[in-house]
């Protein structure tokens, strides 16, 4: 009975580092996907500088027509929304990994990869030290 006591917890334990690496992964995607996201909005920002330029220069000199002119003001209209988007995008993966705490604006707390890598390897700890009791 003992050494099949043993061997269960010795399974449970090789269970919980399996779960501790696919998180690690899970994370890696994660953040990987957020880099691509970061370098998106990046590139939107930029190309809405330019644009506020492009219409700026265009107000003092107006060598544009009227409907270019509002093509450019339309165009800036969705780079800003398109950049508020991919905000969103980062802010919520940030918050699969670091979790959130409990706010006003969400009064659920959510527990992210990090914290939930950190319970898993308490758990082995803790599984480490009954089979040492065993």
């Amino acid at each position: 009975m003992f050494n099949k006591q043993v061997n269960y917890f010795k399974k449970k334990l090789f269970g919980v580092q399996c779960m501790i690496w696919d998180l690690e992964f899970k994370r890696f995607k994660t953040l990987y996907v957020r880099e691509q996201i970061r370098q998106e909005y990046d590139g939107l920002r930029s190309k809405l500088e330019i644009l506020k330029t492009q219409i700026a220069s265009e107000k003092d000199k107006s060598s544009l027509s009227v409907d270019e002119f509002k093509r450019l003001e339309d165009t800036q209209v969705t780079l800003d929304k398109d950049i508020e988007r991919k905000k969103q995008q980062m802010a919520g993966l940030d918050t699969e990994i670091n979790g959130a705490k409990p706010s006003a604006e969400n009064p659920e707390s959510h527990q992210g990869i990090n914290e939930t890598i950190e319970a898993l390897r308490e758990l082995q700890n803790v599984t480490k030290a009954y089979i040492k009791d065993l």
